[in-house]
């Protein structure tokens, strides 16, 4: 029985040199605009041995685009587009149909759309193969089929505007919720141009083609997505703007983020920390290790670095922008988190230093003066399942296990600045994010390296016995790892 194979329709190409980079463009002719190619080969040479071709791939998003728009125009645009895989390994001709025996080696894809002006579309690159690229990074995994062979593409979604039926603003929400559809299944996945349909109510004339979103028009699209999103402004919360934007990141929740001065958005997407960094006083929260974002820019691809303060580091995938210059963030919240990052903050440094819970009155052990604390937010789920497999002590852990607790809750972790460059900390305070924030009992549990406390939420009052308090027998402090789920570390 004869084979038959379109040759022409898989692609694959060995990247040796510039003339294999040139045969990669030339198959992708109409496809992809010069300055795309440069900005492609200039991400990826030296880091992609292999690339495979998949010309006529029915992507969804453009698609979407396709029906709703470029189909209406004159000129005519192809309905399909070029999907690139991109591989760390040389592979052989002879091995196109086994990819799946290159899952350690895949990079990732991009899609190539032929819209004539911005031609990269929906784009996942794993972090972990780029090696310019260092930092904590939200990620998730989305499958990827290529001549039968299943593989798994992991990063975090990208794409570039096309000028028409997405800006940057819609590229920024797009991503965000691609990756939380794949994430949580609670999320419909929407496509661009469905996107650009999210924001009526606070709109000021047609939406495509966009001349671009507000912060209040974006809020309105997080809203319309299924968020009880939550928006800060630089001007209103001067002092904790960037401690703000960091909790929320810490937490694994990928931000909007804008800058009027250039008129543009972005998506924050992680942190750049160095934890060896001295620290010129304590107490002092982790964010002062912070030495950059990581951001998905439409501008450039995936994982830009945007510095804390000049000067530029030497290594790494760095942007222009300086973190100074966003002065509005959009947070995608859960609608049952009713507690702010600012709230977090101030109950806290409540709790630390009340008279009856506090550091000084609980623990002999460790000083309000000269503690580092991370605060974030997570599922409880997920904490309690890296508790369950990485103990804390005095089987600590199984008493978080059995403890009833919210979809979500907020963690302030209590360490030193020598555990802290360990990944260790010495204890935490675990806080109910559906509780109002006048509401000083709104803490679970409160562990200091000699002293643990719950606190019974259904209590109505302040009555004692809605406290269950005990001693811990140590003379020393039990460091234990932090809580490291959020984010993943490249």
């Amino acid at each position: 029985m004869a084979v038959f194979f379109d040759k022409e329709k898989h692609v694959l190409i060995q990247l040796e040199g510039d003339a294999d980079w040139d045969a990669f463009f030339n198959n992708c002719e109409g496809f992809i605009t010069h300055r795309d190619a440069q900005l492609i080969k200039n991400y990826l040479e030296g880091v992609a041995k292999t690339v495979v071709i998949e010309k006529g791939y029915v992507d969804a998003d453009y698609r979407d685009t396709y029906f709703n728009f470029f189909s209406r125009k004159f000129a005519q645009y192809p309905s399909k587009t070029i999907r690139a895989n991109f591989f760390t390994a040389k592979i052989s001709p002879r091995m196109l149909f086994k990819l799946d025996r290159y899952q350690e080696d895949y990079i990732g894809f991009i899609v190539l759309k032929p819209n004539r002006v911005l031609s990269i579309g929906r784009t996942i690159l794993d972090p972990e193969k780029l090696p310019f690229v260092q930092g904590h990074i939200c990620t998730a995994q989305y499958p990827v089929h290529i001549l039968g062979a299943e593989l798994a593409a992991k990063g975090f979604p990208y794409m570039s505007q096309d000028s028409d039926v997405t800006i940057c603003a819609h590229a920024a929400c797009w991503m965000i919720f691609r990756y939380f559809s794949q994430r949580y299944n609670r999320y419909a996945e929407k496509w661009p141009f469905e996107v650009s349909q999210l924001t009526r109510d606070v709109s000021t004339g047609r939406l495509v083609p966009s001349k671009g979103l507000t912060a209040f028009q974006v809020t309105e699209m997080f809203s319309n997505f299924g968020f009880s999103p939550e928006i800060y402004s630089r001007n209103f919360h001067k002092k904790m703007f960037d401690q703000l934007l960091y909790m929320y990141v810490e937490s694994g929740l990928p931000v909007v983020a804008a800058m009027h001065g250039r008129q543009h958005a972005i998506t924050i997407i992680g942190h750049r920390s160095d934890y060896t960094l001295p620290v010129p006083k304590t107490p002092a929260s982790s964010d002062i290790y912070l030495v950059g974002l990581i951001a998905n820019d439409d501008n450039h691809l995936p994982y830009h670095a945007i510095r804390k303060s000049d000067p530029k580091p030497d290594d790494g995938y760095w942007s222009k922008i300086k973190a100074s210059e966003i002065d509005t963030f959009i947070v995608p919240l859960y609608e049952k988190i009713h507690l702010s990052a600012e709230h977090i903050i101030e109950l806290s440094r409540h709790i630390l230093s009340h008279e009856v819970f506090g550091l000084n009155a609980c623990s002999k052990l460790l000083s309000p003066d000269e503690i580092i604390t991370r605060t974030f937010l997570t599922s409880s789920k997920s904490f309690k399942r890296m508790r369950r497999g990485d103990a804390v002590p005095f089987g600590i852990s199984d008493v978080y296990c059995e403890m009833a607790m919210p979809k979500f809750v907020w963690v302030c972790e209590i360490s030193t600045p020598e555990l802290f460059k360990k990944g260790e900390i010495a204890g935490e305070i675990l806080f109910d994010a559906t509780a109002n924030w006048l509401d000083r009992m709104a803490f679970l549990a409160i562990h200091y390296p000699d002293f643990f406390l719950l606190n019974d939420r259904d209590f109505l009052t302040d009555d004692p016995k809605r406290f269950t308090i005990g001693n811990l027998d140590t003379d020393n402090i039990i460091p234990y790892r932090c809580y490291v789920n959020n984010l993943n570390k490249v």
